[in-house]
């Protein structure tokens, strides 16, 4: 029989996974925006909000995401936030502005939790 010797502390989630979840729960109790936060095994976190809507944690722990293309812009933005409550806020509405638009066309032109995650497998493991 195997011992193990982690500490709660071991077990606890890391702090950028504190933040996403934190993040999470704002857009969904703030919202009414349901968001889901994944862990890669990299160890990164991301936060999926929407079709064309996945944000990321960075080291620092500040929240990126990409900015829909809109009327005044014709190509996306990468922009971020420093806490969770800014970033609920700007993200609901990007929320609302891609939930505005036909299904068919953000699953065409969006930027997808499916994307961060190939291009995660890809830098761990190029063909």
């Amino acid at each position: 029989m195997t011992v193990d010797h982690r500490t709660p502390e071991d077990l606890a989630p890391p702090p950028a996974e504190l933040r996403a979840r934190e993040l999470a729960a704002l857009l969904a109790r703030s919202h009414n925006i349901p968001a889901d936060v994944h862990r890669l095994p990299s160890g990164k976190i991301v936060i999926s909000v929407y079709y064309g809507l996945v944000a990321r944690l960075d080291d620092a722990c500040r929240f990126w995401w990409i900015v829909p293309i809109s009327a005044d812009r014709d190509r996306p933005l990468w922009t971020s936030a420093a806490t969770p409550v800014a970033a609920a806020i700007r993200i609901a509405g990007h929320y609302r502005e891609l939930r505005a638009r036909p299904l068919a066309h953000l699953i065409h032109g969006g930027y997808l939790l499916t994307d961060v995650l190939m291009e995660h497998h890809e830098a761990a493991a190029p063909l």
